[in-house]
C-alpha cells in the first residue's frame, strides 16, 4: 500500500471514530440524566460541542441540564445559541418561553421510578388513532390508563375517555396474553399536542405464559429506548418554581460568559 492511500484512509478512520465519540458522550449525557446527574450531563455535553459546537441536540440538553441546576441564565444562554443555528428549533423556542413565563420546574419523567426499564416486561409505545385536542390536553404524565380490548386492536382510555389505540400488533399479541392471565399497568409517559406514548408493564405473568415475554427483547427496542430517552430529555414541560440559582446580575450575553463558564472552544462562537 503506497502512502498516498494511507493518508487518504486516515480522515476516514479520524471521522469514524469521532462519530462513535459522538454516540459514546451523547449516550453518556442521556444515562447521567437518567440518574439525576446533572452535572455529568454538563461535562458530556460541553465536551461534544467542543468537537460538533452546531450541534443543537447537544445545545438543547446543555439547556436542560443548567435548568435542573437552576442555573437559568447559563440554560438560556445555551437555548439561544441553539436558535442561533437554527431558527425553527421547537425545543429552544419551547423551552426559552417556559423560562419567560417562570414555568415550574420537574424533573423529566424517565427520572421516575414508575418508568424504571426491566427488559421484556416494559415498553414505551406510540398510540395510535389519536383523540381529538381537548381529550389530549387533559392528560399529564404519570396518569393511570386503562385497556379496552377491541376486535383489532386495544384502546387506551383514561377516566374513561378514549385517548388513542396501541398499533395492532402490540395490540395482537397483549390481548392473547391478556386473555390468558396476564396482568398489565399503563400510564401516561409523554404527552405533545399530536403524539402521546405510553409506558407499559407487565405486572403478572399467568403460568400459561411463564416462557413468554410480553414484548420481545432486541437491539431494535433498545436503541428505541434510547430515542425514547431523549425525546423526554428534551421535551418534557419545563419543571418548584424557576429560581436563578446563577450571580444575580442581569443576564450576559452568550459571548460575555467567562471562559470557564463556556461550553463550547473558541470555534464555536
Amino acid at each position: 500500500m503506497t502512502i498516498a492511500s494511507d493518508n487518504a484512509i486516515l480522515p476516514r478512520a479520524y471521522s469514524a471514530f469521532a462519530m462513535q465519540t459522538s454516540l459514546s458522550l451523547k449516550q453518556q449525557a442521556i444515562t447521567a440524566a437518567k440518574q439525576g446527574d446533572w452535572n455529568q450531563v454538563v461535562s458530556s455535553n460541553k465536551e461534544l460541542l467542543e468537537q460538533e459546537p452546531k450541534n443543537t441536540l447537544a445545545l438543547n440538553r446543555l439547556g436542560v441540564a443548567y435548568l435542573q441546576l437552576k442555573q437559568i441564565n447559563k440554560a438560556k444562554a445555551a437555548f439561544e445559541q441553539a436558535l442561533g443555528h437554527d431558527r425553527t428549533n421547537l425545543i429552544a423556542k419551547k423551552h426559552l418561553t417556559a423560562i419567560k413565563n417562570k414555568k415550574p420546574l420537574q424533573a423529566p419523567a424517565f427520572f421516575t421510578q414508575e418508568f424504571i426499564e426491566e427488559p421484556g416486561k416494559t415498553r414505551i409505545v406510540e398510540l395510535h388513532r389519536l383523540a381529538g385536542k381537548p381529550a389530549l390536553e387533559s392528560l399529564s404524565v404519570g396518569q393511570t390508563c386503562e385497556f379496552k380490548l377491541k376486535q383489532r386492536y386495544i384502546s387506551i382510555e383514561v377516566a374513561d375517555k378514549y385517548i388513542g389505540s396501541l398499533p395492532e400488533d402490540i395490540s395482537f399479541r397483549l390481548s392473547k396474553l391478556l386473555q390468558t392471565g396476564n396482568t398489565y399497568h399503563c400510564s401516561i409517559h409523554s404527552v405533545a399536542p399530536n403524539h402521546v406514548d405510553v409506558y407499559l408493564k407487565e405486572t403478572h405473568r399467568s403460568v400459561r405464559n411463564k416462557d413468554k415475554h410480553s414484548f420481545p427483547i432486541s437491539r431494535i427496542s433498545t436503541v428505541v429506548t434510547q430515542e425514547n430517552d431523549e425525546y423526554v430529555l428534551l421535551n418534557e414541560e419545563i419543571p418548584v418554581e424557576i429560581t436563578n440559582h446563577d450571580a444575580d446580575v442581569e443576564p450576559k450575553a452568550f459571548d460575555d460568559i467567562s471562559d470557564e463558564e463556556k461550553f463550547t472552544t473558541e470555534t464555536a462562537l
